[in-house]
């Protein structure tokens, strides 16, 4: 009966070793530390691209791209553009080459100006300045090829002397960029509303 018992202890005093052995190995894994874990995505492709020679911005600042794309797309220049509305010429290095192909000709509807007062200000040599901003709307997330925000567009009337004859209405611009590679950001879709 002693052997029994002696037998009985030690199995138990090795269950209560072998527990405590387990609870230790398992306390090595944790951490105590608030460090995050590492993210799993990779990395967004490092930009390359530079500055645009054509507008002097940096094709690496999705927010730069956007709200200069904007501004140049709705100054208007009727004396000496090509067709009424957004000055597509002038932004063109800014654009998504793919998304200009989408808009063949009608671009033109981008513009809420009437043909009547795009003949006005064409004959009076009369210019259109817009300043931009990026509103603070809710937006889609961004993604390492996508950034969508609204811009707002205030635009002003400009005599052929350059002084300030009147204001527009202020606009907000939908307007998303799109990135490929190590390349630069570029308006891929605008959308007045």
């Amino acid at each position: 009966m002693t052997r029994a018992l002696t037998t009985r202890r030690r199995t138990g005093a090795a269950a209560v070793v072998f527990a405590i052995g387990v609870a230790v190995l398992a306390g090595c894994g944790t951490s105590t530390t608030d460090t995050p874990p590492a993210p799993t995505s990779a990395p967004a492709p490092s930009c390359t691209a530079g500055v645009d020679a054509a507008t002097g911005v940096d094709l690496c600042d999705p927010d730069a791209v956007m709200t200069t794309a904007v501004s140049v797309l709705f100054s208007y220049h009727p004396a000496t553009q090509n067709q009424k509305g957004v000055d597509i010429d002038s932004a063109a290095t800014l654009l998504d080459p793919a998304y200009i192909s989408r808009l063949g000709v009608s671009y033109s509807a981008l513009a809420p100006v009437t043909g009547d007062t795009w003949e006005q200000w064409k004959a009076e040599r009369s210019t259109v300045s817009a300043e931009t901003a990026i509103g603070s709307d809710d937006h889609p997330a961004d993604t390492d090829t996508t950034v969508s925000r609204v811009v707002t567009v205030t635009q002003t009337v400009r005599d052929a002397a350059g002084d300030s004859v009147s204001q527009l209405p202020t606009m907000a611009v939908y307007t998303t960029l799109t990135r490929t590679g190590q390349g630069g950001w570029a308006v891929s879709g605008v959308s007045v509303r």
